[in-house]
């Protein structure tokens, strides 16, 4: 048969079958193991054709390979499968339920018919493996020699109506388990409950808890005047009457109530907190209310014991210097002291510390603002422990606080977290103190630095550096490194020169060690030649907390250029000494020279005057004008000659003896001088 009489044939074959029955005529058969349409055995044709009509969701598997020839409804299964699993066999297109088929498939060959209801096949139309829940029906199909040919299966998915249905069986099962759970509650809830129905209000129901509030009394089955005489009295019955016209709940809290207690069921004074309940019928009328009530008497009793502490520690912390904050598990705070409010310039309770309503601002230690999850009562909620945290407070006033403080977290009875404590210091005055600390600390620092003396500090019985300012540095250390060095390791130059030894003697002995202008020989330059220098230092032993010596302070001042230049005078004043003693000598000889010349001098003057005295004596009267003029001459010549020896050996003592200052008249000075020049004849001098 040609191709266009085969495809004609084929599109007789299947006329209708909506869109897989077009997609079976189209398809090309014989690229698969069945071959062309016209080629299959009339078995075959035969039950695609009933698959092909049928509305139930079906599939023939033919031959070895389980060729798959399915429905429109079949389809739905198929997934992404389709259009691909037309044609393919089983195995390929459903390898994830092979496992599950192949034993089915190979008693259906054998000529089994196999059927399930509801099997749950792991399958992935889609790519995901999931659970469907089929029933299914595998039936094997005879080809014209009697042999089975094939299997024909149909498949209806009834995976949603499982899910319904387990989704209403849980539900089911929820609602028992719910009210099972509900009856558990009722019967061991910690809450009293009663329901009373009727106009009587008659106790229907009454759970242990209730009881025993009531004191143990039985009520079920009992009107409230019968089970609890005391009630009418107290006005609960006009409460449940308010309730029951109105249909509103009613609800208070701790109520008190005198109900019998002890052996001898006096009434005693309990306090609860009750709700009364409108229960409805169907018709939203008010059938019943419903009572729950709880004793809070324990809780009310200590509240006020706490109340009466609370007052009580409110008085004694607000005598404490220090800022006292507590605050609930929410950072609400709940207590300042006064204190708190002085300081923190008022502190609003049942707020954060931190929040913005507080008439202040919290600034970190460094004055930015702080992250209110960073301040200790924030940290101390979450259970941290927080010390000596630092913070500032900027006030209202515009006054800037700095504080100090720490905060605790508070814990029940029961171990549960209820809040947080913090103490707080006011420490303005310590910071200004540290900063003038600090601003000391760096002239001194300064001080140390452009200090010309040298300064050094050692610790440790090794001497090791522990700080030398730049003079020790420079004039000590030639550009060495010397910090964290041993002083044997740093200047080893002094080895032998006696430096160390003082040291060991300071540091053992704690007695301080004073030098003056001892020589020291010192690598200064770092180029391995000692230059000599002078040095006035002390060695001071520096003492810890205890007492005990750490280390040992070094200052130096160098003298090299005074002992240098004291030394160089101490030479000269040798020659000068020497000098001295060399013109006494000279002195004490020109003395005896001075004595003798006077004396050999003036005994012929003292003649010469004699001489003239016995010449005028002789002429007496003889003696002419010009004569006595001579002799006047003579004897004034002798008598200034002899003033001019004085005058020379009162000179040669000058500077020997101390003179005595006196009045000299210098008009007659002169005149002796004009005399004993004697001026030549025809020369007048006068003096005024």
């Amino acid at each position: 048969m040609s191709e266009p009489a085969a495809s004609a044939s084929a599109r007789s074959v299947f006329l209708h079958g909506g869109e897989l029955g077009e997609l079976i005529r189209n398809k090309n058969w014989s690229k698969t193991s069945l071959g062309p349409i016209e080629g299959w055995p009339a078995s075959l044709r035969t039950a695609v054709s009933i698959v092909l009509y049928s509305a139930f969701p079906m599939i023939v598997l033919w031959g070895p390979e389980l060729i798959q020839v399915y429905n429109d409804a079949y389809r739905l299964l198929m997934g992404a499968k389709h259009p691909r699993g037309l044609g393919e066999g089983n195995r390929e297109c459903w390898p994830e339920a092979w496992e599950i088929n192949r034993d089915i498939y190979q008693r259906v060959l054998e000529g089994e018919t196999v059927s399930f209801t509801e099997a749950c096949y792991p399958l992935a139309p889609y790519g995901v493996l999931r659970d469907f829940y089929l029933t299914v029906s595998y039936s094997p199909i005879q080809d014209e020699n009697g042999l089975v040919g094939g299997v024909f299966v149909t498949v209806i998915d009834v995976t949603s109506e499982m899910q319904t249905r387990r989704e209403r069986d849980h539900a089911s099962s929820a609602v028992r388990t719910q009210r099972q759970r509900l009856y558990e509650v009722f019967a061991q809830a910690p809450a009293a409950i009663a329901v009373l129905e009727g106009s009587e209000y008659t106790f229907t129901v009454a759970n242990a808890r209730y009881r025993e509030l009531v004191g143990g009394r039985d009520v079920v089955g009992k009107t409230l005047d019968d089970a609890l005489p005391e009630a009418r009295s107290q006005g609960f019955v006009d409460l449940l009457d308010d309730v029951r016209s109105t249909g509103e709940p009613y609800v208070a809290t701790e109520a008190l109530v005198r109900l019998p207690r002890g052996e001898d069921g006096a009434l005693q004074d309990v306090y609860v907190d009750f709700v009364y309940q409108p229960l409805r019928d169907a018709g939203d009328a008010t059938y019943g209310v419903m009572a729950h009530a709880v004793e809070v008497t324990e809780q009310v009793l200590a509240r006020r014991r706490l109340g009466a502490l609370a007052a009580e520690r409110a008085a004694v912390l607000g005598q404490v210097a220090d800022v006292v904050v507590t605050t609930d598990q929410q950072g609400r705070v709940t207590f300042a002291n006064t204190a708190g409010h002085a300081i923190y310039g008022e502190i609003k309770i049942g707020v954060s510390i931190s929040d913005p309503q507080q008439p202040f601002v919290l600034l970190d230690a460094n004055g930015e603002a702080h992250p209110a999850h960073e301040m200790p009562l924030a940290r101390a909620i979450l259970g941290e422990r927080v010390i000596d945290a630092e913070w500032r407070v900027h006030r209202a006033d515009g006054a800037e606080v700095h504080m100090l403080g720490s905060a605790v977290p508070v814990f029940g009875e029961e171990g549960s977290l209820t809040g947080a404590a913090m103490t707080v210091r006011d420490v303005t005055g310590q910071h200004r103190l540290q900063r003038q600390l600090e601003l000391e600390r760096y002239r001194l620092d300064e001080v140390f630095k452009q200090a010309p003396a040298l300064i050094a500090v050692t610790r440790g019985p090794e001497h090791i550096f522990a700080t030398a300012n730049p003079q020790f540095r420079r004039v000590v250390g030639g550009g060495r490194e010397m910090l964290g060095r041993a002083v044997r390791e740093a200047l080893s130059e002094l080895d032998g020169q006696g430096f160390f030894e003082l040291l060991d003697d300071v540091y053992s002995t704690a007695e301080p060690f004073v030098g003056r202008e001892i020589l020291a020989r010192f690598d200064r330059d770092g180029d391995g030649r000692l230059r000599d220098g002078y040095f006035n230092f002390a060695y001071h032993p520096l003492h810890d907390a205890d007492g005990s010596v750490s280390g040992v302070l070094i200052h130096a001042v160098e003298v090299t250029d005074q002992v240098l230049a004291r030394k160089d005078i101490e030479g000269k004043a040798d020659e000068l000494l020497r000098l001295t003693d060399a013109l006494e000598q000279t002195n004490r000889e020109l003395d005896q020279f001075a004595y003798v010349a006077s004396h050999d001098l003036k005994a012929p003057l003292r003649g010469i005057a004699s001489l003239a005295q016995w010449v005028e004596d002789d002429l007496g009267d003889r003696v002419t004008g010009e004569s006595a003029e001579h002799l006047r001459l003579l004897k004034g010549r002798v008598h200034r000659m002899e003033a001019l020896i004085e005058g020379i050996l009162t000179y040669s003592r000058a500077g020997r003896i101390r003179a005595t200052p006196e009045r000299v008249d210098t008009a007659a000075l002169a005149r002796e001088a004009v005399e004993l020049l004697s001026p030549a004849p025809g020369v007048t001098v006068e003096v005024s």
